[in-house]
């Protein structure tokens, strides 16, 4: 928690959420693409000269969903961590 206290107290809201959506997007692009190609390998390793790529129109939609995961996720953090209310219990009823 320390680590994510000091980010949050040193960087402003508008350069958090475009940093973390892109790093999130990222790592959840690379491991979707790794997924895909691992479990798209077959055992029948007759085809020695196919490469072994991602259709573009995969990668598309790949990208694309790991777009939209990277924002809901910095958005998690950023609702549990940053917009969470400090002086409230959950059983009492402030604003």
């Amino acid at each position: 928690m320390k680590i994510l206290e000091f980010i949050f107290t040193n960087i402003s809201l508008r350069t958090y959420t475009i940093t973390a959506s892109i790093i999130f997007t990222l790592l959840y692009y690379f491991i979707f693409i790794f997924l895909i190609k691992f479990y798209s390998e077959s055992e029948n390793e007759n085809n020695h000269n196919r490469k072994k790529s991602v259709h573009i129109i995969i990668k598309f939609f790949v990208g694309l969903f790991a777009l939209l995961a990277g924002i809901v996720t910095q958005g998690v953090i950023a609702e549990i961590y940053i917009f969470r209310d400090w002086e409230c219990s959950l059983r009492s009823a402030c604003i």
